[in-house]
């Protein structure tokens, strides 16, 4: 524990360079998206407080454990071991999902102020994020025809209770993924991932947008 604490700057990023070297080995996506993964960091400050010590101990543990590591390995291999796969890793469709994400957050915004959802303003925002889900979709299959109505139904149709659960590896890869991420930000001293309440959000507009959807002609 010593040894971590007193590791250098240098002797620090090695680490989390090695780490993130082997994760990435032989991952064929473009080089951008591997440099990325790099720049999620841990900056230890030069007077850290005790939970930004136990932090970075235990992300030190983290990237150095086999089975983390493997298992993360094996998580971004298969998502991203496809056509489709590298096509989502490309810079184009990184700005392309960065453009809907803005959308959510501005329906997100709407909803948490209380607009109606019957209003005229929640039926654009919907609208909007139905058609620009479509798209998106339509660029995630390499401009491939798509059926252009199943974005507005997806949306229209939503029962928090018939959501699809996610498979048991991609949930493994996601929590390691979100533990790491959490870490950082304790050491770094930013915000923290909070994927539960994340998702709680999410649901509660998709809710207030099909049923906005729903009040459309």
């Amino acid at each position: 524990m010593h040894k971590l604490v007193s590791m250098s700057d240098d002797d620090r990023t090695q680490l989390i360079d090695q780490f993130w070297d082997f994760v990435t080995d032989g991952l064929d996506v473009h080089p951008s998206y591997a440099e990325r993964l790099h720049s999620l960091r841990p900056h230890l400050p030069e007077d850290p407080s005790t939970e930004q010590v136990e932090s970075w101990i235990e992300l030190a543990e983290f990237v150095r454990d086999e089975e983390p590591r493997m298992a993360l390995r094996g998580f971004f291999h298969r998502t991203f071991g496809t056509e489709q796969g590298k096509l989502m890793a490309s810079p184009e469709m990184t700005v392309r999902v960065e453009k809907h994400r803005k959308l959510l957050l501005e329906a997100r915004a709407a909803q948490q102020a209380g607009v109606a959802a019957d209003s005229p303003e929640a039926r654009d925002l919907a609208e909007r994020v139905a058609a620009d889900a479509s798209e998106l979709a339509a660029a995630m299959r390499g401009g491939h025809d798509i059926d252009v109505d199943k974005a507005p139904r997806t949306v229209t149709e939503f029962d928090r209770n018939g959501a699809t659960p996610r498979r048991p590896a991609r949930t493994t890869g996601l929590k390691l993924l979100t533990r790491y991420h959490s870490l950082v930000a304790t050491i770094n001293g930013t915000p923290k991932p909070d994927p539960a309440s994340d998702r709680d959000r999410a649901v509660a507009v998709r809710e207030w947008m099909g049923a906005a959807l729903r009040q459309s002609p």
